[in-house]
């Protein structure tokens, strides 16, 4: 009775540590899943690198490269199918680098008038830039973060990334949309200097009759970048949000909200474009 008894309780101390063992088992991939759902943060979690100049969102300083080079590449390919063709040769259709510089020097010819020309590398570069940088966050880039390719690649180039490498759309984080607004308000400076020389530019800009209203375009020149910024900052930043949102319901609800967030990368990349535009056409009006 007693080895029967000892038996008995031999089996069940096994039974009961092979529960535990599934038990562990259980919570370990439990644990898992918890961690590759919080991967997918509803606000990005920058990975942040401490300089002597300060703390540097390094994601981000990855994501503009990305994103300029991408353009380049793109943009570099399809310019080079037009150079190659003779100018005197007649095309029914023009290329679409030849449509979207068009659409670009309408919006110059609109905004600035005589000598547009001479700005179609800025307003060109920051429509074509801040639209790659926001349709390039569209890719399915919580696929590839849950499959840990972004860590397996981080790994790979012996990178402390602490989620990865993946791409964040730099036009989610206020540092770069405030870079690109203090840029345009560097430009339309230069502009209006350049063409009316600084006693011109300041006589028109902030010394203009009435003078009382001296403090307002002061303040004009603080709240056009500012406004520029957050503009584009809380709409990319929105959509990312609704987007992961969304993707955690149901796939076809985020799949369902990819056109929407196609058109509205592509119209704050015309906000930003025109906005600059039209300050740069403001400069450089002519003075009677």
């Amino acid at each position: 009775m007693s080895q029967a008894f000892l038996l008995a309780e031999a089996e069940s101390a096994e039974h009961g540590a092979h529960a535990a063992e599934h038990g562990a088992a259980a919570s370990h991939a439990e644990g898992h899943g918890t961690s590759h759902t919080a991967e997918l943060s509803i606000i990005p979690d920058h990975w942040k690198m401490e300089t002597p100049y300060g703390v540097v969102h390094a994601d981000t300083v990855l994501s503009t490269v990305f994103a300029m080079a991408i353009a380049l590449i793109a943009f570099g390919l399809l310019g080079r199918s037009v150079a190659m063709r003779p100018a005197d040769v007649k095309v029914k259709r023009a290329s679409a680098i030849e449509q979207i510089l068009g659409f670009i020097q309408k919006i110059l010819d609109d905004f600035v008038g005589k000598g547009s020309s001479q700005y179609l590398w800025y307003i060109g570069s920051l429509f074509i830039f801040i639209l790659v940088a926001n349709w390039l966050s569209l890719l399915p880039w919580a696929a590839w973060q849950l499959s840990g390719l972004g860590n397996s690649l981080a790994a790979a180039l012996h990178i402390n990334a602490p989620h990865g490498l993946v791409y964040h759309a730099p036009t989610a984080d206020l540092n770069t949309t405030v870079a690109l607004a203090l840029l345009s308000l560097a430009m339309y400076w230069v502009a209006g200097i350049a063409k009316n020389g600084i006693g011109g530019f300041l006589g028109h800009h902030w010394f203009a009759k009435p003078f009382i209203l001296f403090p307002l375009r002061m303040l004009e020149d603080i709240t056009r970048p500012v406004s520029l910024a957050l503009r584009l900052f809380a709409n990319i930043l929105a959509g990312h949000i609704v987007g992961t949102v969304l993707l955690g319901m149901a796939l076809v609800g985020a799949a369902a909200l990819l056109p929407l967030e196609m058109f509205v990368g592509a119209i704050q990349a015309f906000i930003f474009a025109t906005l600059s535009a039209s300050y740069i056409g403001g400069a450089v009006q002519e003075h009677h």
